[in-house]
């Protein structure tokens, strides 16, 4: 995928304009401290540790928001399977933006950019844990009522699954996490 010039879509000043582009291994310090910086909770920054170091995330599924020559969010992807079944399935999962850089768009270009990564590697579908309300606006639907369970202790409102592919028959079971996500 290319590197993609986006604005946000509420007018602001130029500064604001950003790039989604896939991240690269000089990114990996500055992905780390959006995170941090993202989330208060300090597990989100060891779980993309864990994916990284561990293998488990799709580095070309992996995105950076970036403004001024500065990486200001990351989305990344990782494979989970479903139990009972030979499948593995993307998880978007974690997704940051800097807080001074929230609620101007890049969390959407973010999304948009990795949906889109996730057809053009010709994944059906996609999994996400989060706000209904956010990841709705991108086709995510409860991932339950297509017959996809949540691993224990995920609550079944926030597990969401986006269909990228009608024509291909999904996988129904219990999903698994990968380790670094079962260690949170």
């Amino acid at each position: 995928m290319a590197d993609v010039p986006v604005a946000p879509r509420r007018a602001g000043a130029a500064a604001r304009r950003g790039l989604i582009r896939v991240a690269v291994h000089d990114d990996w310090p500055a992905i780390l401290e959006v995170h941090r910086r993202a989330f208060v909770d300090e597990d989100i920054p060891r779980l993309v540790e864990g994916l990284r170091s561990g293998g488990y995330d799709v580095p070309s599924l992996s995105f950076v928001a970036e403004v001024g020559g500065s990486v200001v969010g990351n989305v990344m992807h990782s494979w989970v399977t479903v139990e009972g079944t030979d499948r593995r399935v993307l998880q978007l999962s974690p997704l940051g933006v800097l807080p001074e850089h929230q609620r101007q768009g890049h969390g959407s270009n973010l999304v948009r950019a990795a949906l889109e990564g996730v057809r053009t590697f010709g994944e059906p579908l996609v999994l996400v844990e989060g706000n209904p309300a956010y990841y709705g606006r991108f086709g995510f639907v409860r991932a339950d009522e297509l017959g996809l369970r949540p691993p224990p202790p995920s609550p079944g409102w926030a597990f969401q699954v986006a269909v990228l592919d009608e024509s291909v028959s999904l996988p129904t079971g219990q999903v698994a996490y990968s380790p670094p996500f079962r260690d949170l």
